[in-house]
């Protein structure tokens, strides 16, 4: 199992290819698994990307390391859209990836459609649809009966600055 590891220091991150390849393996352990002890009563389950942070943010981030985190949090939201059981069809699974704090990204399971719909607002609310697409510009593969929906935000940081954020959202998006 991968973890997540901060990025306490500005070293290099050292072997990224064994680091990718946790990343594929963490993916491809969702082929065939959908948690059974889900509730509609837990209304969001998620899994954030299990990755050193320096990967995905930073100066060591290149777009490249970017594209294929990205790619495999989409494949494992695929995994799991596909061993969905019967009883859970209304349940929609998401891959959410953040540009530019991509280590806040995650795979998110919603048991509650208007939960669902609050994490992801509709195309008219207050947030900007980006207008892009996040899958044509870094090369993404997308499966069939995936939708992509990208929305720009502004958050405060702890600094107490305003910045600026897309936030992509892969799967079953309305």
């Amino acid at each position: 199992m991968s973890h997540r590891r901060l990025a306490l220091t500005n070293k290099k991150v050292r072997n990224i290819p064994r680091r990718l390849r946790a990343l594929a393996a963490w993916a491809a352990d969702f082929e065939g698994y959908f948690p059974a002890d889900l509730t509609l009563e837990d209304k969001y389950w998620n899994w954030k990307i299990p990755i050193h942070m320096a990967m995905v943010e930073g100066r060591q981030a290149t777009t490249e390391l970017k594209k294929q985190c990205a790619q495999h949090l989409i494949d494992a939201a695929q995994h799991l859209r596909l061993a969905r059981p019967v009883h859970a069809l209304d349940c929609r699974v998401v891959a959410a990836i953040c540009v530019p704090g991509m280590f806040s990204s995650e795979i998110c399971i919603y048991t509650d459609l208007e939960y669902h719909r609050g994490h992801i607002p509709a195309s008219d609310s207050e947030y900007v649809e980006t207008g892009k697409s996040l899958a044509q510009e870094w090369g993404l593969v997308l499966p069939q009966g995936m939708r992509e929906r990208g929305l720009r935000y502004e958050v405060e940081g702890w600094d107490g600055q305003t910045y600026e954020e897309e936030r992509w959202y892969f799967g079953e998006v309305d």
